[in-house]
């Protein structure tokens, strides 16, 4: 039932977190800011501050190591498909891409966390 209760108070603070930024975004210019402050980084910082209050410091710092490893292989993937896509079309591209990102994520992953 914890686990439950838990999930629910990261999903109202993350959403609570979506809403505020968004406000804020519209506000800012040019629009496309708007999505560099909505979903995945207030999502995150609510979740951080959650399992900060739930369990303490040490596993809020493996959560964010573990953001930090997914963030790398996010970049990795965008840099890869970007480069690739115009060679070997959209496809294989996503493919490799998608390879890339589990490699570049399972080592900052393993870099960070051991």
């Amino acid at each position: 039932m914890k686990e439950v209760l838990l999930i629910g108070l990261k999903a109202l603070a993350g959403g609570t977190l979506v809403v505020a930024f968004a406000v804020l975004s519209d506000a800012l210019k040019p629009k496309t800011f708007a999505g560099l402050f909505s979903a995945a980084p207030s999502v995150a910082v609510a979740s951080l501050g959650v399992t900060t209050i739930a369990f303490g410091t040490g596993k809020a710092a493996q959560a964010a190591g573990a953001m930090v490893a997914g963030a790398i292989g996010l970049v990795t993937f965008c840099v890869a498909a970007m480069v690739l896509e115009r060679r070997v079309g959209a496809l294989t591209s996503s493919a490799v891409a998608w390879l890339a990102w589990f490699v570049a994520a399972g080592a900052a992953s393993w870099a960070l966390l051991r």
